[in-house]
């Protein structure tokens, strides 16, 4: 079974991204995926703080070399964030930051939630994960009220969201079995 990490990127007191990323797991565990949720908000990376470039993979830090290993063990990725001031959260770039090869060649997918979908956020975090070599198949779109409360619960856990989902959990799950496929030809 293939490895599906999913990153809640906000750290706010009081948020609602370990909810919204809740349901996604269920979903995701209904399909073909092991699931392994990376909490930002637990591990708590401090803001970058290694000697070397993370392009030459010099990682002297414990905390760095665990963050690479959890990202180099995922088949691929569901990155949950919020949408503040019209982006994503610090704690996500952060930890984009932190690696390079590790998100190379990686298939990721994006879940926003906000008044409008975290579009923008979404918009963004896919041009830096694009820019770090990532394969961003993807995303999705959670609105208040329509689609998710502001306490976090999703409403339209059944309908086009959940479909939605599936939709992407697909592709990243063809992206992972097209990686698999070109390895094995190496």
């Amino acid at each position: 079974m293939n490895q599906l990490s999913i990153i809640v990127s906000s750290t706010r007191p009081n948020r609602i991204g370990h909810k919204v990323t809740q349901w996604v797991s269920e979903q995701a565990s209904r399909e073909q995926w092991e699931v392994r949720i990376l909490d930002l908000g637990e591990i708590n990376l401090p803001f970058f703080d290694e000697e070397d470039m993370p392009k030459n993979g010099n990682y002297a830090k414990p905390h760095t070399q665990a963050w690479a290993s959890a990202i180099f063990e995922s088949d691929a990725v569901l990155v949950v964030t919020p949408q503040y001031n019209r982006s994503y959260p610090a704690p996500i770039k952060n930890a984009i930051d932190y690696l390079f090869a590790e998100w190379d060649s990686k298939p990721i997918g994006l879940v926003g939630y906000g008044w409008s979908g975290a579009s923008d956020a979404c918009a963004d975090l896919a041009k830096v994960l694009t820019h770090v070599k990532a394969d961003v198949v993807g995303g999705l779109g959670l609105s208040f009220p329509e689609q998710l409360t502001i306490d976090g619960s999703v409403v339209d856990a059944e309908g086009a969201a959940s479909t939605e989902l599936r939709d992407l959990l697909d592709t990243l799950h063809s992206k992972v079995l097209d990686l698999d496929g070109v390895a094995a030809q190496s």
